[in-house]
């Protein structure tokens, strides 16, 4: 905070901005609120949607679906207060993490575990798959007698295209925000036509059982079928952007987002990234009121766009679309997609249901999807928690930041956030080239999911304690988010410990060795 001493008083030297007027509570409201949904949503599509749900869908095994309901509450609840959180403040939910102790060293924390959860390019091994299928262009067909995979080409292609369009965007945001809202709407309107012509009622009614607790109820409790890291992930569905969110907020300008810089191309003018809390007149009602509705617009966007239409009407199609047409040949053979194959399953529902033509187009769908999602883990997961740490530890002028001013030369001691940004995404892009030649995606994205649920908890803590510490007290977590947030810290935690009793990492690297 940027402050001054006169007399021996301690002066708050922050401008003093005035609260944007929000948009109206209508659906016109909702529809402007979109864009940070509409990214949250396609991360969620990207990964158990595309991967987990059609998988599961060809099992039958649906005794375990109503684990995605309570996870929907409980998540929704961690991202509504850091959506909150950046629209009072224009800030992150990582750099509000520096001012809890020990001071400085909890953006670190968030920046190494986000790199090592997410920077496996996982969803991209999926989506290079689809390409080179959709395509039939392969790394052979460049390269005759390589011993490359035949879909590394089209690794690169997306490796490179990522930092093309980073490179080139006037801001980041507004690149993310227009193709996935592109993305959303193509994938509801695909899957629903799906589902629409393949399924027959009992499909539907099975699926519906499984998602209020009736199949888990009446059919026996877990099913033997169903690996343990599966039921887990499905705790961690529809996923999504938990405490990245608070990011697209500021980058849509919501709110104190308004005032918030942008990051912007090497080919732009740059901007002035803060990563200090910016300063609104709190003791004024009417300022108060305008804040008020920014954060009722906020919590109504997630209810519709994330929680509603992402994760209960998606989650409930992709299952129902997986069962209709994936469940009479896993009876036959007793086989489901394995491996990096799980992401063009749907591709197959689409083609086998609408034919050849619509398979093809649901098959771009969820390359581009697959594809598209990457972006935001290279942007906001990895770039833009990376840089907040830097920034943060430059502020604070502590032990981290003599660590750090100490380990750089000179001439790399004052660059600005926009700097740190594109040094930090193009390393993981680069490292992207070599990780993706490595294993089956799907194992690593089930593993990530493992991760995201212990992390979900330790951001559902800290978020009561910043939003109950650094906001005004009409804006402190409510009575219901107060139940709530320790309920998913408890439940997160308590069901990545009965995973791991009963075996669920030695699962893991069985499978991570068997490539399924």
């Amino acid at each position: 905070m940027a402050t001054t001493t006169v007399a021996g008083r301690v002066t708050d030297t922050r401008t003093m901005h005035r609260v944007p007027d929000p948009f109206p509570l209508t659906m016109a409201g909702m529809m402007a609120m979109l864009g940070p949904q509409a990214i949250n949503f396609g991360i969620s599509v990207g990964g158990g949607e595309a991967y987990l749900l059609p998988n599961i869908g060809a099992r039958g095994t649906f005794h375990m679906h109503w684990l995605m309901l309570v996870s929907v509450v409980l998540e929704a609840a961690l991202v509504y207060e850091c959506i909150k959180y950046s629209m009072n403040t224009g800030r992150s939910f990582f750099a509000a993490t520096s001012e809890l102790s020990p001071k400085g060293l909890w953006p670190w924390y968030w920046a190494v575990i986000t790199i090592l959860v997410a920077g496996w390019p996982a969803w991209l091994g999926g989506a290079v798959i689809a390409a080179q299928r959709f395509t039939g262009i392969s790394t052979q067909t460049l390269l005759p007698g390589s011993s490359l995979p035949p879909q590394y080409l089209w690794a690169v292609i997306a490796l490179v295209l990522v930092l093309v369009v980073f490179y080139l965007s006037d801001r980041t945001y507004n690149f993310l925000q227009k193709f996935f809202l592109f993305i959303m709407w193509g994938n509801i309107i695909l899957v629903a036509a799906v589902v629409a012509i393949a399924a027959k009622p009992h499909h539907y009614w099975e699926v519906f059982k499984g998602l209020i607790g009736i199949t888990f109820i009446t059919g026996g409790g877990y099913p033997s079928q169903l690996p343990l890291t599966d039921a887990l992930a499905l705790f961690g569905q529809p996923g999504g952007s938990i405490m990245y969110v608070s990011f697209w907020i500021i980058g849509a300008g919501f709110a104190m987002g308004k005032f918030a810089g942008q990051v912007t191309g090497p080919l732009r003018p740059p901007e002035n990234v803060t990563v200090e809390e910016l300063r609104w007149d709190t003791n004024d009602a009417g300022e108060r009121r305008k804040m008020h509705q920014w954060v009722k617009l906020g919590g109504y966007g997630l209810f519709l766009w994330w929680a509603l239409i992402g994760g209960i009407l998606m989650v409930y199609l992709y299952s129902v679309a997986g069962y209709a047409y994936l469940h009479e040949g896993f009876l036959k053979t007793g086989k489901v997609p394995a491996g990096a194959e799980v992401a063009v399953q749907m591709a197959t529902v689409a083609g086998g249901v609408l034919g050849g033509m619509a398979g093809w187009l649901m098959l771009l769908f969820i390359m581009v999807t697959l594809y598209d999602a990457q972006f935001p883990i290279y942007d906001t997961f990895i770039g833009r928690t990376t840089c907040d740490a830097i920034a943060t530890t430059r502020l604070r002028k502590g032990r981290l930041h003599r660590v750090f001013h100490n380990i750089l030369p000179s001439g790399l001691r004052d660059r600005p956030y926009r700097f740190w940004y594109f040094v930090v995404v193009t390393v993981a892009v680069l490292a992207g080239l070599w990780m993706v030649l490595q294993t089956s995606p799907f194992i690593i994205w089930l593993a990530g999911s493992v991760m995201y649920l212990i992390n979900q908890g330790i951001g559902c803590i800290q978020i009561m304690r910043i939003n109950n510490t650094r906001l005004h007290p009409e804006f402190h977590i409510g009575r219901i988010n107060m139940v709530l947030l320790p309920l998913a810290v408890i439940t997160r935690w308590a069901a990545v410990g009965i995973w791991l009793y009963a075996g669920g990492l030695a699962e893991i690297i069985r499978r991570w060795q068997a490539g399924s």
